[in-house]
């Protein structure tokens, strides 16, 4: 009689006598995989966090802008405070 053939990917004992990193590769893609799914809960958490807070004036280009206007208004005052002195 001839012994029935296991399937390896189905049995953890066959699938070490073939390949005896088995666990060790299965215990580091568990590892893999949590990894992974914290960064998208991160990514996940940032996005929200970017819709509620970075709209509207609160953006960075929009705040350094400001600084600018306000330097630009500055000084065309001063040209229209020369002008009407003229």
């Amino acid at each position: 009689v001839v012994p029935r053939k296991v399937n390896a990917l189905k049995s953890k004992n066959a699938m070490e006598q073939l390949n005896p990193y088995a666990p060790e590769a299965k215990e580091a893609e568990k590892k893999r995989m949590a990894d992974k799914t914290a960064v998208k809960e991160r990514k996940a958490a940032s996005k929200e966090y970017n819709k509620k807070h970075k709209r509207g004036p609160n953006t960075f280009y929009k705040t350094l802008m400001k600084a600018f206007e306000a330097k630009a208004s500055a000084k065309k005052e001063e040209q229209d405070a020369a002008a009407e002195e003229e």
